[in-house]
């Protein structure tokens, strides 16, 4: 009876926390700006913490994934919220380039631990017998992030302005709510702590499902994170042509107040979307990214009005951020769905780690790029990779259904015995 209690009160909790501790908020509405007007850091000196950072956390992928293999799934959960209740005090009160890279450092590395609340959720679904319900939490949990966000992003910028110090103390304080939230993150499984409850070491089973699903998570997520950010520099390249920087900074500002507000919606409505287009939803979603960018270099082109040309743009831009989420989140759940218990761990970190490589390729290769070469030649490169992520994403719907006419085969199988 208490364990139910205590269930009950997860699955409450879960989207909240989730929801609440998805990245630092605050910090990422003003990270930047409070880099080069409080810390006083140059472009290139804030370019190179994201280098920085994603390198260390590439190198140190392994040894932190025996670390949370040994403390297991509820205290790296643990362990990764106190991390970035850590990286927000380093990156606010940090007076040198050492000590904020190190917050940045801290920063991907507690992410790494506290991915493994994902297979907290699915185990403690399946122990009450609602597995099928992952997709429906994650997407509040998105819900929650995406309109938390949204609100930030309104009032980030006032409230620098009246203290500069006063969103990091806002980032601090989510932080710590967010470490106390994750007491309740508690795995009630056997497979909270595999090396203590096998004592044979598993190794992890790379079928064709799997190598595909990493192949297309680990491709997918850089496509949209340097669609987003380049996507929005070209937008803003674009609108400098024809604007001045007051009115180019307005119309920016307009669009990603809309792009927020339609990922609050995306993550409302993909419960339904998934339900009714089950597995096709990893299919349709490269679609929509390869429109997304079509769109954007489309709308480059158009010169006979600037209403047209700018709102297809943005069109291509708010798309992106529309399917951002509920691809992690579908991705998220054909991994678990298809892997043993005993290798969830190695597998949550190795989709991160397969991301974080790519990302990084993709970013140096897109400075060089960009050293000799318009927006549009990176915006093309994009459009490409996302043609391959849509036939990644083909071969991998049909292992999905042939996984699923093998398993009834077999159910029948066994029940004609």
């Amino acid at each position: 009876m208490q364990k139910n209690t205590t269930l009950t009160k997860f699955n409450k909790i879960f989207p909240w926390y989730s929801g609440l501790s998805g990245d630092l908020l605050f910090w990422i509405a003003i990270d930047t700006l409070f880099l080069s007007v409080v810390k006083n850091f140059n472009s290139s000196q804030i370019v190179s913490l994201t280098s920085v950072s994603l390198l260390t956390c590439i190198l140190l992928q392994m040894p932190l994934l025996k670390v949370i293999k040994k403390i297991g799934n509820t205290n790296s959960v643990r362990l990764g919220s106190l991390l970035l209740l850590v990286s927000s005090l380093l990156l606010t009160f940090g007076q040198n380039y050492i000590t904020i890279a190190l917050g940045k450092v801290v920063y991907e590395i507690a992410f790494t631990f506290q991915n493994m609340v994902n297979a907290i959720l699915k185990n403690n679904l399946e122990l009450q017998n609602r597995s099928d319900e992952y997709i429906k939490i994650k997407t509040k949990s998105n819900t929650v992030y995406a309109t938390a966000t949204m609100i930030i992003s309104f009032i980030a910028s006032p409230i620098f302005n009246l203290n500069n110090y006063l969103p990091m103390f806002g980032c601090i304080f989510f932080c710590f709510i967010c470490f106390i939230l994750s007491f309740f993150m508690i795995d009630f499984s056997n497979y909270n702590n595999v090396k203590t409850e096998n004592k044979t070491k598993v190794k992890m089973h790379y079928s064709r499902l799997i190598i595909v699903l990493l192949v297309s998570y680990g491709l997918f997520y850089p496509i949209v994170n340097s669609g987003q950010s380049n996507g929005k520099l070209f937008i803003q390249q674009e609108l400098l042509l024809d604007f001045n920087v007051e009115k180019t900074a307005l119309i920016i500002g307009f669009i990603l107040s809309i792009s927020r507000i339609v990922r609050v919606i995306s993550n409302i409505s993909f419960n339904k979307i998934h339900n009714k287009y089950k597995e096709k939803v990893g299919v349709i979603l490269p679609i929509l990214l390869l429109l997304s960018i079509i769109l954007m270099i489309i709308g480059s082109f158009i010169e006979f009005s600037l209403i047209v040309k700018f709102s297809i743009m943005s069109l291509g831009y708010i798309i992106i951020l529309f399917i951002r989420d509920p691809f992690k989140v579908y991705m998220q759940d054909l991994a678990l769905r298809n892997i043993c218990k005993e290798s969830q761990q190695t597998l949550l970190t190795t989709m991160e780690l397969y991301r974080k490589i790519v990302r990084a390729i993709m970013s140096l290769s897109f400075t060089m790029i960009l050293v000799n070469n318009p927006m549009i030649a990176v915006i093309a490169i994009l459009l490409i990779l996302s043609i391959v992520e849509i036939l990644i994403g083909i071969k991998l719907y049909k292992l999905v259904l042939e996984r699923k006419v093998i398993k009834n085969e077999k159910y029948i199988n066994y029940g004609n015995r």
